[in-house]
């Protein structure tokens, strides 16, 4: 490679060079290009499994979530989305990045929000050297798309030669990242191919639409089918701001009969109001010798 000579504008026409020099013009021109277009197809598949690396939002809209998240990483550059690659999609083992990024303000909290995030970990070793390794990748990318004609003399037979051994090193460098990033990307195809299999099963369905935590983990209880179903009780049968229980179980039942306190882990209406602490709850006793009224109303928010 040549270093420190003045740049010059060189012709491009046959005419201007020799035959032997204009032979290793296409050479050259032809290795660029090679070294562009894998760059190109690494920058679009680091934007994918960036786009791809967390799907969340509320279960009504995480393809419109998924879209914005796509549009978003579209017109960033390649050391741009290199930089949230690192850390998030790839991270030393043990790190913690389990939070829910969603704006609460944005989100409606009736509906169950979900979030998956798909990583590969290393030791904190690999790690460093595959952020080495990353930031050795951008670094080449615009030397060569900023630099390559301020360091290399295509005018003459030994500054050809010099491009011409310069881009095949470049190319060995970055196909070796490209191989790399292929069995990230299918590590994390896998891993989807797994959260779709399991997303078809009737427990998942029962997470994700009604709040049923999966493994008899509980119940996501702000947000669950079945306490929104008493609040749409609530809305159609509240007596001056409260609600007959057994008129609420009696609606409920007419439109949703399968959500049953049951399915929810509780053995009755007063249970699944007390665990879900969503309601307040009042006992009218009406005569001795009938049974007490339970009535109900949603909590302040």
């Amino acid at each position: 490679m040549a270093h420190g000579h003045t740049p010059v504008y060189y012709p491009m026409t046959k005419s201007s060079l020799p035959e032997n020099v204009i032979t290793l013009h296409r050479e050259v021109h032809r290795k660029f290009g090679r070294n562009l277009l894998r760059l190109q197809q690494y920058e679009k598949l680091v934007k994918i499994l960036v786009a791809e690396q967390t799907l969340s939002g509320n279960v009504n809209d995480l393809g419109n979530a998924r879209s914005l998240r796509h549009e978003t990483v579209a017109n960033k550059t390649l050391g741009q989305v290199v930089g949230d690659l690192v850390g998030n999609f790839i991270a030393p083992a043990k790190t913690t990045t389990d939070s829910i990024d969603n704006d609460e303000d944005e989100c409606d909290p009736t509906l169950p929000f979900f979030q998956a995030n798909f990583r590969i970990e290393f030791s904190e070793e690999n790690f460093k050297r595959t952020k080495q390794n990353l930031t050795n990748l951008v670094d080449l990318r615009n030397e060569l798309v900023h630099h390559f004609l301020d360091k290399h003399d295509l005018m003459t037979e030994p500054g050809c030669l010099a491009a011409d051994a310069y881009l095949d090193e470049c190319f060995k460098q970055i196909d070796a990242y490209w191989i790399e990033l292929q069995q990230w990307a299918k590590h994390s195809d896998d891993l989807r191919t797994q959260l779709a299999s399991y997303m078809k099963t009737p427990e998942f369905r029962d997470f994700i639409k009604h709040g049923i935590m999966p493994g008899n983990a509980g119940v996501l209880w702000a947000s669950c089918t079945i306490v929104n179903l008493l609040r749409d009780a609530e809305a159609a049968l509240a007596k001056e701001g409260w609600t007959l229980l057994s008129n609420a179980i009696a609606y409920i039942g007419m439109r949703e009969a399968e959500h049953t306190p049951k399915k929810y882990g509780c053995s009755s209406w007063r249970h699944v109001l007390h665990e879900s602490k969503q309601f307040e709850l009042r006992k009218v006793q009406v005569s001795p010798v009938l049974p007490t009224e339970i009535w109900y109303r949603s909590r302040p928010v």
